[in-house]
């Protein structure tokens, strides 16, 4: 897949995502809960590959495409979990040319800190309208952090990040 393709749809996703967060203001409840954890969820997977883009290509990673894969969260052998992150449903960027090794950390690091800190803007739109349910995705904020922080460390980017300093080839 094209990558100024892929990037474009991302970005919309995300304006989209963050107005539809706002405009729930209106909506009532259980369907406002629902529809927010969708945009959740949206600020959990856009910006992650998009964060390994900008920051990749600010510090001279090239990247030739994206495709479909699944997970590297569906090696942690969680129940349910591996079976969720092993449908290929998740963009990959293919890398072209590699950069330095600090470059290639910081490109491999951008993508989990993206997934892990963008939800706190669901938090805190939502807190605008309804402290409660900022309370609950500000939680469940906190525990995607604990939870992709451990397992990426262990099979997913973080992994990556700290390989790609023992490992890289410049």
């Amino acid at each position: 897949m094209r990558i100024a393709l892929v990037n474009s749809i991302s970005i919309l996703c995300i304006i989209l995502t963050l107005i539809t967060a706002y405009e729930l203001r209106n909506v009532q409840n259980p369907l406002r809960i629902l529809l927010l954890t969708i945009c959740w969820f949206s600020m959990v997977y856009f910006p992650h590959c998009l964060a390994h883009y900008v920051v990749g290509r600010l510090l001279g990673v090239e990247f030739s495409h994206y495709t479909l894969s699944k997970s590297m969260l569906s090696k942690a052998r969680l129940p349910i979990m591996s079976r969720i992150f092993s449908v290929k449903v998740f963009l990959t960027l293919r890398i072209k040319k590699r950069s330095g090794k600090r470059a290639m950390f910081f490109m491999f690091l951008a993508g989990p800190l993206a997934s892990m800190l963008s939800p706190f803007t669901i938090s805190f739109i939502v807190l605008s309208y309804d402290q409660t349910s900022a309370k609950i995705f500000t939680a469940l904020t906190i525990f995607n952090i604990l939870f992709t922080g451990y397992f990426s460390y262990k099979h997913g980017c973080i992994r990556k990040a700290l390989n790609s300093l023992k490992f890289s080839m410049n």
